[in-house]
């Protein structure tokens, strides 16, 4: 290979440590599997040597050859390659290297390290090169440098080189469809939202990578939803990073409190605490203040999309977050370069910038969102999801709460009531998109003096649709 350089400064390898992997394998082809898993072909620096290692690989793979100098020669012969790998001569050479093949797997990490400054350089060159180009936003060139550098970051970390072989990946589904039907809790990675019927939808829960869209009419409770949400998986000691670009941090905590305590959110925006309640109050600051670290709520209005996945980067860095949930999509901005844009090319540019946050973290990402005005007059649907086709199209699941907002006197005498007296306000969810399972809808119930949701005890609930008449006084249904 040509050496590569900048300011004559020859970019970090070592021939004799690559020569000395090679020539291991060919005395000791066992010793294969100690270093699989640390590096790749592409980690070798020469050309030459990248093209051997892929050859004894594939050799290897086969089983049906001993490796040794003569079968890795034939086989660069075969294919037309001998001359780019050096020559035989050279391929004799390498069992000649004066090298310990129990070392191999330390010899492999010098390897990595020396690939992963390679990797670095050529990502600040290039980040380098586009802050000259004042044609590019500088805040998208900057989150393109973060997600690169925080991508090679991961990678530095784990011990373990990605196979995109499809045999691996049909041998992992296959285990784990015989674990599951053997009784097995099935899929560990997925994030159970505490929704039963909408875990039973989703098959246990979110998965990572997930991007998951929440919708509604302005004013049913997508936040309620979120919060609910949340604190279920915070009794599951799951870790949540909430960005609240709409509702304060301190109205955010304070309805985790009236959730956590059952003591009427209304009450405690006022400061007014009866009987026992100062008691539960404090117990709920006291376990909520004492799990802290697996709530984090970034409280920044209108905070634009590079900012938010660099903050959700950072954020999954330091607590290997579980989910993400974000209140709500509307409210993300783009560079002011951008602000000419259509609205539907500005939400399809975000809603792709959350999706591949998904991918990137490989955590799930709940986004809420509103619907656009013509759901007023009917039950949401997919086309409804406001100002662009483009969230439908990327999300892996797409739900919408749907209730009335405001019973009359008499919905509300009909209507049922928790064990400590709150109204219950029956809500239909509806899961219209589900790449993972059915879609269907299911009932919860909406307890407004805690402004929460939770499951509904029963199926068979008095639920009184929005746009119903009067004389239809709702109706008993089950699903």
């Amino acid at each position: 290979m040509a050496e590569s350089s900048v300011n004559s400064r020859v970019l970090p390898h070592r021939d004799d440590v690559e020569k000395a992997i090679l020539g291991s394998l060919l005395l000791n082809p066992y010793r294969f599997e100690d270093i699989r898993s640390l590096i790749s072909s592409e980690d070798f620096y020469q050309r030459q040597h990248q093209l051997i290692y892929r050859t004894i690989e594939e050799i290897l793979d086969e089983g049906r050859a001993t490796l040794d100098q003569v079968v890795l020669t034939d086989r660069l012969l075969k294919n037309g390659c001998l001359d780019k790998a050096g020559g035989a001569g050279y391929i004799a050479e390498l069992t000649t290297i004066d090298a310990l093949s129990q070392n191999i797997k330390s010899y492999g990490e010098i390897i990595r390290e020396l690939s992963l400054r390679r990797k670095l350089f050529s990502l600040t060159t290039e980040l380098t090169q586009k802050s000259f180009d004042e044609s590019l936003p500088i805040l998208d060139t900057i989150d393109i440098g973060n997600g690169n550098i925080s991508a090679l970051l991961m990678d530095s970390r784990s011990n373990v080189k990605n196979d995109y072989s499809s045999q691996k990946v049909i041998l992992d589904v296959f285990d784990e469809i015989i674990r599951m039907s053997e009784g097995d809790m099935g899929d560990e990675s997925k994030i159970a939202t505490g929704f039963t019927y909408l875990d039973q939808y989703t098959n246990g829960g979110l998965s990572p990578e997930d991007y998951v869209i929440i919708a509604a009419r302005p004013s049913i409770g997508k936040t309620a939803f979120a919060i609910s949400m949340i604190m279920n998986m915070f009794k599951a000691k799951k870790r949540v990073a909430f960005f609240s670009l709409e509702m304060p941090a301190k109205k955010i905590a304070r309805r985790m409190l009236s959730i956590h305590s059952k003591i009427p959110a209304s009450r405690l925006a006022k400061g007014t605490l009866f009987g026992d309640d100062e008691e539960r109050l404090t117990q709920s600051a006291d376990e909520i203040h004492g799990n802290g670290d697996n709530i984090v709520i970034v409280d920044v209005p209108n905070i634009s999309l590079s900012d938010l996945r660099a903050q959700a980067r950072i954020l999954n860095s330091e607590r290997r977050l579980d989910c993400i949930v974000i209140d709500y999509i509307g409210l993300i901005s783009l560079p002011s370069s951008r602000f000419d844009m259509p609205t539907h090319e500005r939400v399809s540019t975000i809603s792709k910038g959350l999706k591949s946050l998904a991918r990137e973290l490989k955590v799930p990402v709940v986004v809420l969102c509103q619907v656009n005005r013509d759901s007023e007059e009917k039950t949401p649907i997919l086309s409804n999801l406001r100002d662009s086709g483009s969230i439908e199209q990327d999300a892996d699941l797409v739900c919408f709460l749907h209730r009335k907002r405001t019973l009359s006197e008499e919905e509300r005498e009909k209507s049922r009531k928790n064990q400590d007296g709150h109204l219950i306000t029956t809500t239909k969810f509806i899961v219209a998109k589900n790449r993972d399972g059915e879609t269907g809808e299911f009932y919860i119930s909406f307890i407004d003096a805690l402004t929460a949701y939770c499951d509904s005890e029963s199926q068979q609930v008095e639920f009184f649709d929005p746009f119903k008449s009067s004389e239809q006084k709702g109706k008993k249904s089950s699903s």
